[in-house]
């Protein structure tokens, strides 16, 4: 048998997961790991290499039929040298030469991206952006995150740092954004972390909620999660609602600056605060960003979606530009 499959990583701050994915984007077995972030990036590579070999055994594939390795990394990444420049909450990683790393463990092609841009390229090749030609993808979790598709190509802009939506400021003055300390950025207002800072403050100036009695609930109830939010709607708690109806106002006005931008056919959202709340916050996030687009041209036409390949997108997408790669190897580029 000759090689076929390519295999997918999202390095994760907390979670690696890794997958053998075959050429139309079905993932054949995977495997899930504890990064251990803190131990550094020689125990996290070591971590990583565990995980694809679990997923090869998960998948009852060999060494030697994978064709490409694609990793996805949440930071600032040198594509055409492999090389991680920066992560974020991963302490330690300044210029590691991740490619060359992952070559040890099998001299095969190497695409090391963001993980976001490749969540991206999953959900229009083989998602919710299937047959479109121009999207944009936000995914919203602990911080914002985003990749931007135009004319079918994964747009990177000449730093190869676009897409950094979730840096996008929607309102001055606002709170500062613990990653990036960018102020009144969406990530700053919108995010989960965002959501729960103003709960927290919330609960602090004695607002009354449903919030503490569902999170003594939980094993571990240090953070507010989005199946806590989840169950708060359901329960009309109206402090969680209050906060997550201004979120989605500012995703709203985000979602207008993107469609002015871009001019995409489809924003697709994704992320566990959408995989949780998604059909009671898209309807809001599509009210006001039709409100504030300038073009109402067939404005109804564009579409707000949720994402379909929840936490797979990003292996998915790992291993779909990972056999991009391969082919321009094979053509010569």
């Amino acid at each position: 048998m000759t090689a076929q499959y390519a295999l997918g990583v999202d390095l994760g701050g907390t979670k690696i997961l890794s997958a053998v994915v075959d050429g139309q984007g079905n993932v054949i077995g995977q495997a899930k790991k504890s990064t251990h972030a803190e131990k550094g990036p020689s125990a996290v590579l070591k971590r990583i290499e565990k995980a694809m070999d679990e997923a090869l055994e998960s998948a009852g594939v060999q060494k030697e039929h994978i064709a490409a390795i694609g990793i996805g990394a949440p930071g600032v990444v040198d594509s055409a040298r492999g090389v991680v420049v920066q992560l974020t909450n991963l302490p330690g990683w300044h210029n590691v030469p991740l490619a060359r790393a992952l070559q040890r463990w099998h001299d095969v092609p190497v695409m090391v991206s963001n993980d976001v841009r490749m969540a991206a390229v999953a959900e229009h090749r083989v998602g919710a952006g299937q047959g479109v030609h121009s999207m944009v993808a936000v995914f919203i979790g602990t911080g914002i995150g985003g990749g931007i598709i135009l004319n079918d190509q994964l747009w990177v802009g000449w730093r190869a740092s676009a897409g950094e939506i979730g840096h996008m400021v929607v309102l001055a003055d606002g709170p500062y954004a613990v990653g990036s300390g960018i102020r009144g950025s969406i990530e700053a207002l919108a995010s989960r972390s965002a959501i729960e800072r103003e709960l927290r403050a919330g609960l602090a100036a004695g607002r009354q909620s449903i919030l503490p009695e569902l999170l003594k609930q939980k094993k571990d109830d240090s953070a507010i999660t989005s199946r806590v939010l989840a169950k708060a709607v359901s329960n009309n708690d109206p402090l969680t609602i209050e906060v997550l109806r201004r979120a989605a106002y500012y995703l709203g006005l985000h979602a207008s600056a993107l469609i002015n931008a871009f001019d995409p056919q489809m924003l697709i959202y994704g992320g566990g605060l959408i995989e949780a709340l998604g059909d009671w916050l898209l309807p809001q996030i599509c009210q006001v960003a039709k409100q504030h687009a300038i073009n109402k041209v067939n404005l109804d036409q564009v579409q707000i979606v949720s994402a379909k390949l929840g936490d797979r997108a990003g292996v998915i997408g790992a291993a779909l530009m990972a056999f991009d790669r391969l082919g321009a190897k094979r053509d010569g580029a």
